[in-house]
């Protein structure tokens, strides 16, 4: 008798809506991979009252800038749900926005991190229930990774996967339809935003906001030196007398500001193979890396991992 693997993307298809809820964006597809929805994570309501006042990217746009009376609230941390109410809110928002109101069941299928418990799990399910899906599967976000990726992992060949997203790295090993390993960390897109922050503080004198931090970190921070100058206008204050200050900077004004969570990266990764049967790091010798998630798009990531790790890399 053979044995049946699973495979992910059967799941992913056979539902209405596939849903990434994560730390710093949502995304919903449809079974045919169309992006129905790709927003921030974020959700300001009125203090006090708990009224929505708007979500996503306006909201976003709220950050380090609302008054007392409204919160602007990441109801997801490190991949968990940490406000159980405002992600309700969230996703029911959400939901109205891509799914037609004809008294359709609505049947999803949720990406979770791997390493999180088997609580935290439930509790992303009951707040999918909660904002109005009939039916919710979960999958493990390095299984969707490598399915979206295209890699078969219904074969006998391990596969290393390290996914970045806002506040969590996860370094998995795939076989046979299954994560064999998993290895996490706080560390995720977050802190390298934070990094270019203290970089620029220390060096500038300069003080910038989350959203700003976030862009420097976009379009100026790098993993690999770019061959092409790239440049942007920083606005922020100075950290001494707090006037309002506007830069001019280009990417060599951000040398080295990764060096640490570069560094946290590649411990991760090598903590993981490290804890990894032989046979399956001698067959990731031969598959690389994949990465994934909103992290992974710094500049240069994917080919500053592969030269510390001597791998193979993709993204």
């Amino acid at each position: 008798m053979s044995l049946r693997l699973r495979n992910p993307l059967n799941l992913l298809r056979s539902h209405a809506i596939a849903l990434d809820f994560g730390s710093g964006r949502t995304i919903i597809t449809d079974p045919q991979s169309e992006v129905l929805l790709d927003e921030p994570t974020v959700i300001a309501i009125e203090h006090g009252t708990g009224t929505v006042i708007t979500t996503g990217a306006e909201a976003k746009s709220y950050l380090g800038k609302a008054p007392e009376r409204i919160q602007v609230i990441r109801p997801i941390q490190a991949g968990v749900i940490t406000d159980f109410d405002s992600a309700k809110a969230l996703l029911l928002s959400f939901f109205k926005r891509v799914c037609p109101d004809n008294g359709t069941r609505l049947k999803v299928c949720a990406v979770v991190c791997h390493g999180i418990t088997e609580l935290e799990k439930r509790t992303f399910a009951d707040c999918c229930k909660a904002a109005g899906a009939a039916k919710v599967d979960l999958v493990d976000a390095p299984l969707a990774a490598a399915v979206g990726a295209g890699l078969d992992i219904r074969q006998p060949k391990g596969r290393l996967m390290l996914g970045i997203g806002a506040g969590l790295a996860e370094a998995s090993v795939l076989c046979l339809s299954d994560v064999v390993f998993s290895e996490t960390a706080r560390l995720g897109a977050d802190i390298f935003h934070e990094a270019v922050a203290q970089h620029l503080a220390a060096r500038y004198k300069v003080s910038i906001g989350e959203n700003m931090a976030e862009q420097a970190t976009l379009h100026l921070a790098w993993a690999e030196r770019p061959t092409e100058t790239r440049s942007m206008t920083l606005t922020g204050k100075y950290s001494g007398s707090g006037t309002p200050c506007a830069l001019e900077l280009t990417d060599d004004d951000l040398t080295g500001a990764l060096d640490g969570p570069l560094a946290a990266l590649e411990t991760l990764v090598r903590k993981a193979m490290d804890k990894t049967p032989a046979e399956l790091v001698a067959d990731i010798a031969e598959t690389g890396l994949t990465l994934f998630g909103g992290g992974a798009q710094v500049h240069g990531l994917d080919s500053a991992l592969s030269a510390r790790l001597g791998l193979r890399s993709r993204l």
